[in-house]
């Protein structure tokens, strides 16, 4: 069949369509859609709804390449029918929908401009255009509006396009979820009745809760008539889908009676699409750390931030100085990030939507009550995601730098008394600060779990490990610590869940500031064992920061009086001088104390035995095994003294 052949019967009856559409393939992209474009706008005797499905089911069978998907959108632009250039738009690749409505301009650019990427390949420092650079005739990125109607609506469609915005229309949930997966250029949703009339209440409460997860920077707009629920309530449903303590403001959520878009409306979608634009960097970032989306949606939420800081709604961002966190169980990116000239930075999580949804539910239910100065913020756009911690500065600290994690402070004692080890101090106030963050730990510790509807992530984990021995492998501890291990599982798993628990507790998640202690990652807090933070944060120290000096004896020894004897820090340092003459173990051991006398507190708060601390104790470090960067001789020590 010829292609004017092919064409004819593209354009013919129904029949005729059906018939001939498995005919329709790749190599004819761009001239059988350009033409079928142009015999769809021109054939009266089909309507628009057909003409719709005739165009998406054809471009559906295509894979134009990028030269074509440029020429079909440049022949869109000549299109008058609009229903057609929406389905044409819908289809194509971010880049070429504005050349569909602004016609001759070539898509969004990109910016190439370098940044100073001073000291290490953990920090980046980003400089940031304003968007009134932005060329007038230009479409701006983020212009995308989406149209949930299943009617046609000129008079919204003209006013959008007047102002530079892209309306794409959308008539079914299916064709929704087509577009949220394909598009990170959406500013602005816009719900008429005739989308949500005939979904029920779960189907409206599902629809709402998908638009408010796509974007917390998004404008929403909702008909009135047809929603089931009022508007306060609809309010709050955005709020809880969203993670954030109250609903949006008027200038983000708004109800009208009318379908139609009002020109006064235009404000609000533009104020959307500028908070999205400001976080568009001119520079240079270290590839593996964020995506381009990632980098955006950073600076948007730093923006916010800054504005809300300075107190002026109309200050710009101009510098993003982000330093890099690595470690945890998550694999998430947290970063510690300094904005313009604001002297206090703030700790930044960056993850999968999924996970930092869950974290934020976690934090708000588990611990925000006790920890109102962090003030998480939630911000999310298509697939990127991030939770915005505020960090409270020492005020008696004159540095504008952030605060380094525990494991940075050990590891710079260690070295300078590796240069001289007589000069370097007795740590007094970095053990403060550590004391500092496993008080609140213990504090967290002691109150009993009011919520078991989240999982338990904060108990030893020995699954893996298990699995393991089911395969041949041996630690080589003998039948004795395994059997002891059985116990020791046994024993927790009644109370595996009786505490709140922060989940993740270790060296790389507490930063320190003065003689204060901060946690940060709460990805795990929930349910949990009374003693699960306290000794993981004990392991974490003497496994990555106690050196081992001495014999394995000895170590095994220290161990046994230090757990079970409970011999004081004095006794410790006295009976085993050589594993503590130097002043980094002595100053790990004092941590380790502080801890698990913290944690005797948290059990007697439960009503628990000491046995509770040793069993905890034991599968900590049967579970350290599995992990490279520890010390494993020194968790065996405790397996072989305290766990057999």
């Amino acid at each position: 069949m010829s292609l004017d052949e092919l064409l004819a019967a593209l354009l013919g009856t129904k029949l005729a369509f059906e018939s001939c559409l498995a005919l329709v393939r790749g190599s004819l992209a761009k001239e059988l859609v350009i033409r079928l474009l142009r015999g769809l706008e021109a054939e009266q005797t089909i309507d628009n709804a057909e003409r719709e499905r005739r165009l998406s089911s054809v471009l559906a069978r295509l894979s134009p390449s990028t030269a074509e998907f440029s020429a079909i959108a440049e022949a869109g632009a000549d299109v008058k029918n609009a229903v057609l250039r929406n389905a044409l738009t819908q289809v194509l690749p971010p880049e070429f929908r504005s050349k569909v409505f602004r016609r001759g301009h070539g898509g969004r650019p990109e910016s190439t401009t370098a940044s100073d990427l001073s000291s290490s390949q953990s920090e980046v420092q980003v400089e940031v255009t304003p968007p009134s650079s932005q060329v007038a005739n230009d479409v701006a990125p983020f212009s995308d509006v989406i149209v949930l109607s299943v009617v046609d609506n000129p008079a919204t469609k003209k006013l959008l396009e007047s102002a530079a915005f892209v309306p794409l229309r959308c008539q079914s949930t299916a064709e929704l979820d087509t577009m949220l997966a394909a598009n990170e250029d959406i500013c602005a949703f816009l719900i008429e009745s005739s989308f949500v009339t005939s979904l029920n209440h779960d189907e409206q409460t599902t629809l709402i809760a998908k638009l408010a997860m796509f974007s917390t920077f998004a404008f929403l707009r909702f008909q009135d008539e047809g929603l089931i629920a009022d508007t306060v309530e609809i309010g709050q449903w955005i709020a809880k889908a969203r993670c954030r303590p109250s609903p949006p403001d008027v200038t983000q959520l708004s109800f009208q009676y009318s379908a139609a878009l009002q020109e006064r409306e235009l404000s609000s979608i533009q104020n959307s699409r500028k908070r999205l634009g400001e976080g568009k960097a001119q520079g240079l970032f270290i590839p593996g750390e964020l995506s381009g989306l990632e980098l955006k949606l950073l600076g948007a939420a730093m923006s916010e931030y800054a504005k809300r800081r300075n107190f002026n709604p109309g200050a710009e961002l101009t510098q993003v100085k982000t330093k890099f966190l690595h470690g945890g169980q998550t694999g998430a990116r947290v970063a510690l990030v300094k904005v313009n000239d604001l002297q206090v930075p703030v700790v930044v999580k960056l993850d999968r939507k999924e996970a930092i949804l869950d974290e934020a539910r976690r934090f708000l239910t588990f611990v925000h009550k006790d920890n109102p100065e962090l003030n998480p913020e939630v911000h999310l756009h298509a697939g990127a995601a991030l939770i915005v911690f505020g960090v409270i500065p020492d005020p008696r600290a004159e540095t504008e730098e952030p605060a380094p994690t525990l494991e940075e402070r050990l590891a710079d004692y260690w070295y300078a008394e590796m240069r001289d080890p007589t000069s370097s101090d007795d740590g007094t106030s970095l053990l403060k600060g550590f004391t500092d963050a496993a008080k609140r730990l213990a504090a967290l510790n002691r109150q009993h779990c009011f919520n078991q509807d989240f999982s338990c992530k904060a108990n030893p984990y020995l699954a893996n490990l298990k699995a393991m021995e089911g395969k041949g492998f041996d630690w080589g501890f003998g039948k004795g610590a395994l059997s002891f291990r059985d116990r020791a599982e046994q024993l927790l798993a009644a109370n595996a869940g009786k505490s709140i628990c922060h989940g993740d507790a270790h060296t790389r998640n507490i930063l320190i500031r003065g003689e204060q202690g901060f946690l940060i990652d709460y990805a795990y807090s929930g349910p949990g064992h009374p003693c699960s933070d306290l000794v993981k944060l004990e392991l974490s120290v003497y496994l990555t920061k106690f050196f081992q000096f001495g014999a394995e004896a000895d170590l095994a020894a220290f161990q046994h009086d230090l757990s079970i004897k409970r011999l004081t820090y004095e006794e410790l340092v006295s009976k085993y001088k050589p594993l503590l003459h130097s002043k980094t173990n002595r100053l790990c051991l004092n941590m380790c104390v502080v801890a698990r006398n913290l944690a005797a507190e948290v059990l007697e708060a439960h009503g628990l035995p000491w046995d509770h601390y040793i069993a905890a104790k034991v599968l900590t470090a049967w579970q350290s095994l599995q992990v490279p960067h520890l010390q494993l001789f020194l968790a065996g020590s405790i397996i072989s003294s305290i766990g057999s």
